[in-house]
């Protein structure tokens, strides 16, 4: 055996013992010090959605409508759709449940929904929501901005001179939006809400404008109107057509 050889076979014996040696050490601090398990929770803390307040407004003509304020004090999630149910009772005492269904997007912290026109015989006894809600996690960097402009309230031509509101949309998202849902809200100088109406307006495209009106079947005459706000939202937590680049899969049950 040459002086090469030799060299290389210790070279080869003092690795094996090397290896050895180093898995024996790492088997023992293991055992002295265990790794803390990384506590992976399988649903994101995310606090429930709030029912913040809900009413009737008689009509004056048998009808009245209904409204619930909700709240989402999640600034990064949202629900592509859950149900809500207004209670109602009437005057024999007979309970009726009204469920709809809606969405809520990440950091909405005035959400309207509404009940119209409903036989004013019915008084609010209660409003719910679903319990369980399937989130869906949404950068607010992503949320569509939709802007109203030249708000006014007058009389429409198209339907006998019922109390209007009128208002142009126009979609500030780099997105095209299919459908947009517009409430008003009206409150008088107590900050009672005295009316509320919705529409819808559908393929808004992107930079584009769509004027609105909202008709009520009641007058408004005689009251004191102090503010109107109008509220619009696009459902891009479902609307995967349009946003399929922002949007992303529902990461848990609640």
């Amino acid at each position: 055996m040459t002086s090469s050889q030799r060299r290389v076979k210790q070279i080869t014996i003092l690795s094996i013992y090397l290896v050895a040696i180093s898995s024996i050490m790492l088997l023992i601090v293991i055992n002295l010090f265990p790794p803390k398990p990384v506590v992976i929770e399988d649903k994101v803390l995310v606090q429930s959605l709030q029912v913040v307040n809900s009413g009737k407004i008689d009509l004056g003509n048998g009808k009245a409508d209904f409204w619930a304020e909700i709240k989402n004090p999640n600034d990064d999630y949202g629900v592509s759709s859950f149900e809500y149910s207004f209670i109602l009772k009437n005057f024999n005492g007979d309970e009726v449940k009204k469920n709809r269904e809606t969405f809520i997007l990440p950091g909405d912290k005035k959400r309207y929904v509404l009940l119209l026109d409903v036989s004013s015989e019915y008084e609010l006894q209660g409003f719910e929501i679903a319990q369980e809600l399937k989130w869906t996690q949404l950068s607010r960097f992503n949320l569509p901005e939709l802007v109203i402009r030249n708000i006014s309230v007058g009389d429409s031509n198209k339907a006998g001179n019922a109390f209007t509101v009128f208002g142009i949309l126009t979609n500030a998202s780099p997105v095209n939006l299919k459908n947009i849902q517009v409430i008003t809200v009206i409150t008088n100088d107590e900050g009672n809400i005295i009316g509320v109406n919705q529409t819808l307006i559908r393929d808004v495209l992107t930079s584009g404008s769509r004027d609105f009106e909202m008709i009520w079947n009641n007058k408004l005459d005689g009251v004191s109107i102090s503010d109107i706000k109008i509220y619009a939202q696009s459902n891009v937590l479902s609307d995967r057509e349009l946003l399929i680049d922002l949007q992303q899969s529902p990461i848990f049950d609640r």
